[in-house]
Protein backbone atom coordinates (compact mmCIF):
# COMPACT_ATOMS: atom_id res chain seq x y z
CA UNK A 1 0.00 0.00 0.00
CA UNK A 2 1.25 3.46 -0.91
CA UNK A 3 0.39 5.19 2.38
CA UNK A 4 1.13 8.69 1.11
CA UNK A 5 -1.08 8.24 -1.94
CA UNK A 6 -3.94 6.66 0.04
CA UNK A 7 -3.71 9.38 2.68
CA UNK A 8 -3.93 12.05 -0.01
CA UNK A 9 -7.02 10.36 -1.52
CA UNK A 10 -8.69 10.20 1.92
CA UNK A 11 -8.00 13.89 2.53
CA UNK A 12 -9.46 14.86 -0.86
CA UNK A 13 -12.55 12.65 -0.33
CA UNK A 14 -13.10 14.14 3.15
CA UNK A 15 -12.93 17.67 1.78
CA UNK A 16 -15.26 16.81 -1.09
CA UNK A 17 -17.79 15.65 1.52
CA UNK A 18 -17.32 18.92 3.42
CA UNK A 19 -16.11 17.13 6.55
CA UNK A 20 -13.63 18.37 9.14
CA UNK A 21 -11.20 16.03 10.90
CA UNK A 22 -13.37 16.36 14.04
CA UNK A 23 -16.45 15.25 12.08
CA UNK A 24 -14.76 12.02 11.04
CA UNK A 25 -12.97 11.28 14.30
CA UNK A 26 -14.30 8.83 16.91
CA UNK A 27 -13.03 6.87 19.88
CA UNK A 28 -11.03 4.50 17.66
CA UNK A 29 -9.59 7.13 15.32
CA UNK A 30 -8.89 10.49 17.02
CA UNK A 31 -8.19 13.65 14.93
CA UNK A 32 -4.42 13.31 15.42
CA UNK A 33 -4.45 9.80 13.92
CA UNK A 34 -6.63 10.96 11.02
CA UNK A 35 -4.19 13.77 10.33
CA UNK A 36 -1.29 11.29 10.37
CA UNK A 37 -3.16 8.98 7.96
CA UNK A 38 -3.77 11.84 5.53
CA UNK A 39 -0.11 12.83 5.65
CA UNK A 40 0.94 9.24 4.93
CA UNK A 41 2.64 8.96 8.33
CA UNK A 42 0.32 6.35 9.83
CA UNK A 43 1.16 2.94 8.39
CA UNK A 44 -1.41 0.83 10.22
CA UNK A 45 -3.54 -0.92 7.53
CA UNK A 46 -6.33 -1.72 10.01
CA UNK A 47 -6.85 1.91 10.96
CA UNK A 48 -6.66 3.05 7.32
CA UNK A 49 -9.22 0.41 6.23
CA UNK A 50 -11.46 1.45 9.14
CA UNK A 51 -11.49 5.04 7.85
CA UNK A 52 -12.16 3.89 4.29
CA UNK A 53 -15.17 1.80 5.45
CA UNK A 54 -16.50 4.60 7.61
CA UNK A 55 -16.33 7.04 4.68
CA UNK A 56 -17.77 4.39 2.34
CA UNK A 57 -14.78 4.81 0.03
CA UNK A 58 -13.74 2.25 -2.56
CA UNK A 59 -10.04 2.98 -2.85
CA UNK A 60 -9.82 1.57 -6.38
CA UNK A 61 -12.70 3.73 -7.67
CA UNK A 62 -11.30 6.75 -5.88
CA UNK A 63 -7.88 6.17 -7.38
CA UNK A 64 -9.31 5.84 -10.89
CA UNK A 65 -11.33 9.00 -10.46
CA UNK A 66 -8.23 10.83 -9.28
CA UNK A 67 -6.34 9.63 -12.37
CA UNK A 68 -9.07 11.01 -14.63
CA UNK A 69 -9.06 14.31 -12.79
CA UNK A 70 -5.28 14.47 -13.11
CA UNK A 71 -5.58 13.88 -16.87
CA UNK A 72 -8.11 16.71 -17.07
CA UNK A 73 -5.80 19.05 -15.18
CA UNK A 74 -2.85 18.10 -17.35
CA UNK A 75 -4.85 18.78 -20.53
CA UNK A 76 -6.00 22.16 -19.22
CA UNK A 77 -2.41 23.13 -18.39
CA UNK A 78 -1.14 21.87 -21.75
CA UNK A 79 -3.67 24.08 -23.58
CA UNK A 80 -2.57 27.10 -21.53
CA UNK A 81 1.10 26.27 -22.07
CA UNK A 82 0.60 26.38 -25.82
CA UNK A 83 -0.54 30.01 -25.48
CA UNK A 84 2.45 31.25 -23.48
CA UNK A 85 4.78 32.05 -26.39
CA UNK A 86 2.19 34.08 -28.29
CA UNK A 87 0.02 35.49 -25.47
CA UNK A 88 1.83 35.21 -22.11
CA UNK A 89 -0.43 37.69 -20.28
CA UNK A 90 -3.56 35.87 -21.38
CA UNK A 91 -2.01 32.54 -20.30
CA UNK A 92 -1.08 34.04 -16.91
CA UNK A 93 -4.64 35.25 -16.42
CA UNK A 94 -6.00 31.76 -17.13
CA UNK A 95 -3.50 30.15 -14.74
CA UNK A 96 -4.39 32.59 -11.97
CA UNK A 97 -8.07 31.56 -12.20
CA UNK A 98 -7.41 27.84 -11.76
CA UNK A 99 -8.40 26.21 -8.43
CA UNK A 100 -5.92 25.04 -5.80
CA UNK A 101 -5.86 21.43 -7.12
CA UNK A 102 -3.79 22.63 -10.09
CA UNK A 103 -1.00 24.07 -7.99
CA UNK A 104 1.71 21.51 -8.53
CA UNK A 105 5.17 21.90 -10.11
CA UNK A 106 3.79 22.24 -13.66
CA UNK A 107 1.49 25.08 -12.57
CA UNK A 108 4.34 27.06 -11.00
CA UNK A 109 6.65 26.28 -13.93
CA UNK A 110 4.10 27.66 -16.40
CA UNK A 111 3.50 30.78 -14.32
CA UNK A 112 7.26 31.26 -14.21
CA UNK A 113 7.39 31.03 -18.00
CA UNK A 114 4.64 33.65 -18.32
CA UNK A 115 6.59 36.10 -16.17
CA UNK A 116 9.78 35.19 -18.04
CA UNK A 117 8.13 36.00 -21.38
CA UNK A 118 6.96 39.37 -20.06
CA UNK A 119 10.49 40.19 -18.81
CA UNK A 120 9.43 40.10 -15.13
CA UNK A 121 12.48 38.11 -14.15
CA UNK A 122 12.37 38.48 -10.35
CA UNK A 123 8.90 36.96 -10.19
CA UNK A 124 9.86 34.30 -12.72
CA UNK A 125 12.84 33.25 -10.58
CA UNK A 126 10.60 32.92 -7.50
CA UNK A 127 8.15 30.67 -9.34
CA UNK A 128 10.82 28.47 -10.91
CA UNK A 129 12.32 27.92 -7.45
CA UNK A 130 8.86 27.16 -6.08
CA UNK A 131 8.42 24.48 -8.75
CA UNK A 132 11.90 23.09 -8.00
CA UNK A 133 11.10 22.86 -4.27
CA UNK A 134 8.05 20.69 -4.99
CA UNK A 135 9.97 18.60 -7.53
CA UNK A 136 12.61 17.76 -4.89
CA UNK A 137 9.98 15.61 -3.16
CA UNK A 138 8.96 13.81 -6.36
CA UNK A 139 10.13 10.25 -6.92
CA UNK A 140 10.40 8.85 -10.41
CA UNK A 141 9.37 12.12 -12.05
CA UNK A 142 10.00 12.04 -15.81
CA UNK A 143 8.51 15.38 -16.74
CA UNK A 144 11.93 17.11 -17.08
CA UNK A 145 10.40 20.14 -15.40
CA UNK A 146 13.50 20.49 -13.23
CA UNK A 147 15.82 20.87 -16.26
CA UNK A 148 13.22 23.22 -17.77
CA UNK A 149 13.26 25.45 -14.69
CA UNK A 150 17.06 25.41 -14.57
CA UNK A 151 17.25 26.29 -18.26
CA UNK A 152 15.17 29.43 -17.73
CA UNK A 153 17.10 30.32 -14.58
CA UNK A 154 20.33 30.02 -16.56
CA UNK A 155 19.09 32.42 -19.25
CA UNK A 156 17.98 34.96 -16.63
CA UNK A 157 21.38 34.76 -14.92
CA UNK A 158 23.12 35.26 -18.27
CA UNK A 159 20.93 38.27 -19.12
CA UNK A 160 21.93 39.73 -15.76
CA UNK A 161 25.61 39.30 -16.56
CA UNK A 162 26.31 36.36 -14.23
CA UNK A 163 27.85 33.93 -16.74
CA UNK A 164 29.24 31.58 -14.09
CA UNK A 165 25.79 31.14 -12.46
CA UNK A 166 24.23 30.66 -15.89
CA UNK A 167 26.71 27.87 -16.63
CA UNK A 168 26.06 26.19 -13.26
CA UNK A 169 22.30 26.15 -13.86
CA UNK A 170 22.74 24.73 -17.36
CA UNK A 171 25.09 21.99 -16.15
CA UNK A 172 22.75 21.04 -13.31
CA UNK A 173 19.88 20.90 -15.80
CA UNK A 174 21.83 18.56 -18.06
CA UNK A 175 22.85 16.34 -15.14
CA UNK A 176 19.23 15.95 -14.03
CA UNK A 177 17.83 15.43 -17.54
CA UNK A 178 15.93 12.20 -18.25
CA UNK A 179 16.69 11.40 -21.90
CA UNK A 180 13.67 9.08 -21.99
CA UNK A 181 11.37 11.57 -20.31
CA UNK A 182 9.11 14.36 -21.50
CA UNK A 183 10.11 17.76 -22.93
CA UNK A 184 13.10 16.40 -24.81
CA UNK A 185 13.62 19.75 -26.54
CA UNK A 186 15.03 21.18 -23.32
CA UNK A 187 18.07 18.94 -23.71
CA UNK A 188 19.04 20.70 -26.95
CA UNK A 189 18.24 24.08 -25.42
CA UNK A 190 20.41 23.38 -22.37
CA UNK A 191 23.34 22.23 -24.52
CA UNK A 192 23.04 25.24 -26.81
CA UNK A 193 22.81 27.65 -23.89
CA UNK A 194 25.73 25.98 -22.16
CA UNK A 195 27.80 26.56 -25.31
CA UNK A 196 26.76 30.24 -25.32
CA UNK A 197 27.80 30.64 -21.68
CA UNK A 198 31.12 28.89 -22.29
CA UNK A 199 31.77 31.25 -25.19
CA UNK A 200 30.98 34.18 -22.93
CA UNK A 201 33.54 32.85 -20.47
CA UNK A 202 36.20 32.63 -23.22
CA UNK A 203 36.02 28.84 -23.53
CA UNK A 204 35.26 28.51 -27.25
CA UNK A 205 36.74 25.02 -27.67
CA UNK A 206 34.70 23.64 -24.75
CA UNK A 207 31.64 25.30 -26.27
CA UNK A 208 32.23 23.54 -29.61
CA UNK A 209 32.58 20.19 -27.84
CA UNK A 210 29.26 20.84 -26.13
CA UNK A 211 27.52 21.52 -29.44
CA UNK A 212 28.87 18.24 -30.85
CA UNK A 213 26.56 16.42 -28.41
CA UNK A 214 23.49 17.75 -30.21
CA UNK A 215 21.86 15.45 -32.77
CA UNK A 216 20.73 17.84 -35.51
CA UNK A 217 18.57 15.08 -37.00
CA UNK A 218 16.60 14.53 -33.80
CA UNK A 219 12.81 14.85 -34.02
CA UNK A 220 12.97 16.93 -30.81
CA UNK A 221 14.81 19.80 -32.51
CA UNK A 222 13.12 22.30 -34.84
CA UNK A 223 14.57 24.05 -37.88
CA UNK A 224 14.92 27.36 -36.04
CA UNK A 225 17.15 25.70 -33.46
CA UNK A 226 19.23 23.94 -36.14
CA UNK A 227 19.90 27.26 -37.89
CA UNK A 228 20.81 28.85 -34.56
CA UNK A 229 23.28 26.07 -33.82
CA UNK A 230 25.03 26.55 -37.18
CA UNK A 231 25.24 30.27 -36.43
CA UNK A 232 26.74 29.61 -32.99
CA UNK A 233 29.21 27.09 -34.44
CA UNK A 234 30.30 29.70 -36.99
CA UNK A 235 30.87 32.28 -34.24
CA UNK A 236 32.84 29.82 -32.12
CA UNK A 237 35.06 28.71 -35.00
CA UNK A 238 35.70 32.38 -35.79
CA UNK A 239 36.72 32.90 -32.15
CA UNK A 240 39.44 30.28 -32.48
CA UNK A 241 40.40 31.56 -35.97
CA UNK A 242 39.18 28.57 -37.95
CA UNK A 243 37.87 30.94 -40.58
CA UNK A 244 37.23 28.45 -43.39
CA UNK A 245 35.25 26.16 -41.07
CA UNK A 246 33.42 29.16 -39.62
CA UNK A 247 32.44 30.29 -43.12
CA UNK A 248 31.25 26.77 -43.98
CA UNK A 249 29.01 26.63 -40.87
CA UNK A 250 27.53 30.04 -41.63
CA UNK A 251 26.82 29.05 -45.24
CA UNK A 252 25.07 25.84 -44.13
CA UNK A 253 22.89 27.84 -41.76
CA UNK A 254 22.13 30.40 -44.48
CA UNK A 255 21.06 27.69 -46.90
CA UNK A 256 18.62 26.16 -44.39
CA UNK A 257 17.29 29.61 -43.48
CA UNK A 258 16.77 30.45 -47.15
CA UNK A 259 14.99 27.16 -47.91
CA UNK A 260 12.68 27.73 -44.94
CA UNK A 261 12.07 31.42 -45.76
CA UNK A 262 13.46 32.44 -42.39
CA UNK A 263 14.56 36.03 -43.06
CA UNK A 264 15.50 36.83 -39.46
CA UNK A 265 17.99 33.99 -39.34
CA UNK A 266 19.32 34.94 -42.79
CA UNK A 267 20.05 38.45 -41.51
CA UNK A 268 21.71 37.04 -38.39
CA UNK A 269 23.89 34.70 -40.43
CA UNK A 270 24.85 37.40 -42.94
CA UNK A 271 26.04 39.47 -39.98
CA UNK A 272 28.01 36.50 -38.60
CA UNK A 273 29.53 35.88 -42.03
CA UNK A 274 30.41 39.56 -42.25
CA UNK A 275 32.22 39.30 -38.89
CA UNK A 276 34.15 36.26 -40.13
CA UNK A 277 35.28 38.06 -43.29
CA UNK A 278 36.15 41.26 -41.40
CA UNK A 279 38.28 39.44 -38.85
CA UNK A 280 39.99 37.60 -41.70
CA UNK A 281 40.82 40.92 -43.40
CA UNK A 282 38.29 40.53 -46.22
CA UNK A 283 36.49 43.85 -45.82
CA UNK A 284 34.91 43.79 -49.29
CA UNK A 285 33.23 40.44 -48.58
CA UNK A 286 32.15 41.66 -45.15
CA UNK A 287 30.57 44.74 -46.73
CA UNK A 288 28.61 42.58 -49.20
CA UNK A 289 27.23 40.39 -46.41
CA UNK A 290 26.13 43.36 -44.32
CA UNK A 291 24.44 44.97 -47.33
CA UNK A 292 22.65 41.66 -48.00
CA UNK A 293 21.43 41.67 -44.38
CA UNK A 294 20.14 45.24 -44.70
CA UNK A 295 18.36 44.38 -47.97
CA UNK A 296 16.13 42.04 -45.96
CA UNK A 297 15.04 44.70 -43.46
CA UNK A 298 11.51 44.96 -44.87
CA UNK A 299 11.02 41.20 -44.52
CA UNK A 300 11.08 41.12 -40.71
CA UNK A 301 8.58 42.37 -38.15
CA UNK A 302 10.55 41.72 -34.96
CA UNK A 303 14.19 41.61 -33.82
CA UNK A 304 14.81 45.01 -35.42
CA UNK A 305 18.04 45.17 -33.45
CA UNK A 306 19.54 42.91 -36.13
CA UNK A 307 19.23 45.71 -38.69
CA UNK A 308 20.70 48.11 -36.14
CA UNK A 309 23.66 45.76 -35.74
CA UNK A 310 24.10 45.49 -39.53
CA UNK A 311 24.12 49.27 -40.02
CA UNK A 312 26.54 49.72 -37.11
CA UNK A 313 28.97 47.09 -38.38
CA UNK A 314 28.73 48.43 -41.95
CA UNK A 315 29.49 51.93 -40.66
CA UNK A 316 32.59 50.56 -38.93
CA UNK A 317 33.67 48.80 -42.15
CA UNK A 318 33.43 52.09 -44.09
CA UNK A 319 35.31 53.84 -41.28
CA UNK A 320 38.15 51.33 -41.56
CA UNK A 321 38.13 51.86 -45.35
CA UNK A 322 38.40 55.63 -44.59
CA UNK A 323 35.16 56.37 -46.41
CA UNK A 324 34.00 58.68 -43.62
CA UNK A 325 31.03 60.14 -45.47
CA UNK A 326 29.49 56.72 -46.13
CA UNK A 327 30.47 55.59 -42.65
CA UNK A 328 28.56 58.46 -41.03
CA UNK A 329 25.55 57.78 -43.27
CA UNK A 330 25.33 54.15 -42.08
CA UNK A 331 26.05 55.09 -38.47
CA UNK A 332 23.34 57.76 -38.63
CA UNK A 333 20.81 55.06 -39.64
CA UNK A 334 22.05 52.94 -36.73
CA UNK A 335 21.53 55.89 -34.35
CA UNK A 336 17.89 56.30 -35.41
CA UNK A 337 17.08 52.62 -34.87
CA UNK A 338 18.96 52.56 -31.54
CA UNK A 339 16.95 55.57 -30.32
CA UNK A 340 13.69 53.90 -31.33
CA UNK A 341 14.69 50.62 -29.69
CA UNK A 342 16.06 52.48 -26.62
CA UNK A 343 19.38 50.65 -27.03
CA UNK A 344 21.82 53.13 -25.51
CA UNK A 345 24.81 50.79 -25.74
CA UNK A 346 24.53 50.44 -29.53
CA UNK A 347 23.61 54.13 -29.79
CA UNK A 348 26.81 55.03 -27.95
CA UNK A 349 28.92 52.72 -30.12
CA UNK A 350 27.57 54.33 -33.31
CA UNK A 351 28.17 57.79 -31.87
CA UNK A 352 31.74 56.85 -30.92
CA UNK A 353 32.58 56.01 -34.53
CA UNK A 354 30.90 59.18 -35.74
CA UNK A 355 33.18 61.02 -33.32
CA UNK A 356 36.18 59.13 -34.64
CA UNK A 357 35.20 60.03 -38.22
CA UNK A 358 35.00 63.71 -37.33
CA UNK A 359 38.35 63.45 -35.56
CA UNK A 360 39.95 61.83 -38.63
CA UNK A 361 38.73 64.74 -40.74
CA UNK A 362 39.92 67.33 -38.20
CA UNK A 363 36.36 68.45 -37.40
CA UNK A 364 37.19 68.82 -33.74
CA UNK A 365 34.07 70.53 -32.40
CA UNK A 366 31.79 67.91 -33.96
CA UNK A 367 34.04 65.14 -32.60
CA UNK A 368 34.01 66.78 -29.18
CA UNK A 369 30.19 66.90 -29.13
CA UNK A 370 29.92 63.23 -30.11
CA UNK A 371 32.42 61.97 -27.51
CA UNK A 372 30.90 64.16 -24.79
CA UNK A 373 27.39 62.83 -25.49
CA UNK A 374 28.65 59.24 -25.22
CA UNK A 375 30.43 59.98 -21.95
CA UNK A 376 27.38 61.69 -20.45
CA UNK A 377 25.14 58.75 -21.42
CA UNK A 378 27.22 56.32 -19.29
CA UNK A 379 25.87 53.35 -21.29
CA UNK A 380 28.64 51.05 -20.08
CA UNK A 381 32.25 51.16 -18.90
CA UNK A 382 33.80 50.27 -22.27
CA UNK A 383 31.99 53.06 -24.11
CA UNK A 384 32.81 55.55 -21.34
CA UNK A 385 36.50 54.73 -21.56
CA UNK A 386 36.51 55.12 -25.35
CA UNK A 387 34.68 58.44 -25.05
CA UNK A 388 37.18 59.70 -22.48
CA UNK A 389 40.05 58.66 -24.73
CA UNK A 390 38.43 60.50 -27.64
CA UNK A 391 38.00 63.62 -25.51
CA UNK A 392 41.67 63.43 -24.52
CA UNK A 393 42.69 63.29 -28.20
CA UNK A 394 40.48 66.21 -29.22
CA UNK A 395 41.64 68.49 -26.40
CA UNK A 396 45.25 67.59 -27.13
CA UNK A 397 44.81 68.58 -30.78
CA UNK A 398 43.04 71.79 -29.71
CA UNK A 399 45.96 72.58 -27.38
CA UNK A 400 43.45 72.84 -24.53
CA UNK A 401 45.80 71.75 -21.74
CA UNK A 402 43.39 72.11 -18.76
CA UNK A 403 40.71 69.93 -20.36
CA UNK A 404 43.31 67.51 -21.71
CA UNK A 405 44.64 67.04 -18.16
CA UNK A 406 41.10 66.79 -16.74
CA UNK A 407 39.98 64.02 -19.10
CA UNK A 408 43.36 62.27 -18.95
CA UNK A 409 42.98 61.99 -15.20
CA UNK A 410 39.41 60.72 -15.58
CA UNK A 411 40.51 58.18 -18.18
CA UNK A 412 43.48 56.76 -16.31
CA UNK A 413 41.69 56.80 -12.97
CA UNK A 414 38.76 54.89 -14.44
CA UNK A 415 41.04 52.42 -16.17
CA UNK A 416 43.18 51.94 -13.11
CA UNK A 417 40.23 51.38 -10.79
CA UNK A 418 38.59 49.04 -13.31
CA UNK A 419 35.34 50.93 -13.14
CA UNK A 420 33.65 54.31 -13.22
CA UNK A 421 31.39 55.83 -10.57
CA UNK A 422 27.88 56.35 -11.89
CA UNK A 423 26.54 58.20 -8.82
Amino acid sequence: MNFTHVGDLIRKARKEKGMRLQDLADDMIPPSTLSAIERGECRNPNKINYVLRKMEINIHDLSEREKEQEKDRKLDLMIIENRINSKPREALSKLSKLPAEYRGPLFYFLKGRCYYKTQQFDRAVELFHQALKILEKSIGDRSNLKPGCLNHLSVIAFKRGDKAAALRHAEEGLESFDLNGERGYYYTSLLTNKAIYLRGLGRAEDALKTLEKIDLNSSEIDIEAVIGIYDLQAKLKKDIRLYDEAESCANKGLEIARINHNCERQIELYITLGDIFKENGRLKHSEKCLLAAIDLKEEITRRKWLILEAYLKLGIIYFEKKDFQLSNKMLGKALKIAQKEKDMIEYSQALLYIGKSYLSESEYQEALAAFMEVYELHSNEKNDLEALYGLMQVYLLLNDEPNYIKYSHLYFRAKGLGGLSYD
